[in-house]
């Protein structure tokens, strides 16, 4: 169960209870107000969580997006070694005896 599955049941179970209380207390029936709070809270739940997922998607895009330009820059790295070390080979040694 989803932490926003949990919220969404306790709210109304507090709603239900506070409800039931008020109506006691006054004799006005609030359950239909309730009902309709609880599913108020259903509806926030469920977009908490789609905002939480769409979070979490994002977080990933960004990580893989680091991940492609750090390997970006460690290939053009090696390649630029490699024509450096070519361009040092093709040097000629100023101490050598020919």
């Amino acid at each position: 169960m989803s932490l926003f599955d949990s919220l969404k049941e306790k709210a109304a179970e507090l709603l239900g209870g506070a409800g039931d209380k008020v109506s006691e207390l006054t004799g006005v029936d609030l359950s239909g107000a309730a009902d309709q709070v609880a599913q108020s809270a259903g509806g926030l739940a469920e977009t908490g969580q789609g905002l939480a997922e769409s979070a979490t998607t994002a977080g990933q895009d960004a990580v893989d997006s680091a991940t492609a330009a750090g390997q970006g820059v460690v290939d053009s790295t090696g390649a630029l070694g490699d024509a450096a070390t070519g361009l040092a080979g093709d040097v000629i040694d100023p101490n050598a005896r020919g």
